[in-house]
């Protein structure tokens, strides 16, 4: 009896262990490099976005216009989530409709450790499409953002 009581009282303990679920928090399932899968529209665009665990995001872009024309785009932001919403505040950017202090709202679709999903909030009344992204699991987002102040360095030398 006195065994049978000991494996019960195991069982019950590791059927315990088994059911627990660890809640990973937004904000730490997001921090890594994202790599753009798909925007939802007819341009190509390749993307890779590095998001640091210090609230920073480094995106470098390169999309086609119309005439196949490639053209480099970069950002380095800030970031947060607030209520399913990744909130991205722009910095230092070439981009004339980002502005600098522009803020972006990203509705939060789907985010585990392998896909993020947003839908961007528009300001203009149209309706954006939704990115899908890919993790890039062991590359570092501090890697993203080196390439982004680098790219930024050689503009402001080639410019001045």
């Amino acid at each position: 009896m006195r065994v049978f009581s000991l494996l019960t009282g195991v069982v019950f303990l590791l059927s315990g262990c088994a059911s627990t679920k660890v809640e990973v928090k937004p904000e730490e399932q997001i921090v890594g490099v994202w790599h753009l899968k798909d925007y939802g529209s007819g341009s190509y665009e390749y993307s890779q976005l590095g998001f640091t665990p210090n609230g920073r995001k480094c995106v470098v872009s390169i999309s086609m216009n119309g005439n196949g024309i490639p053209m480099v785009d970069y950002y380095d932001n800030t970031w947060e989530i607030n209520n399913g919403v990744l909130e991205s505040t722009v910095g230092n950017s070439p981009s004339s409709s980002l502005p600098k202090g522009y803020l972006i709202k990203d509705h939060i679709k789907l985010l585990n450790q392998d896909e993020l999903i947003v839908k961007m909030e528009s300001s203009y009344g149209f309706d954006s499409p939704l990115e899908k992204h890919q993790k890039l699991h062991g590359v570092k987002p501090e890697r993203i953002c080196q390439l982004v102040e680098n790219y930024a360095r050689s503009l402001k030398r080639n410019n001045a």
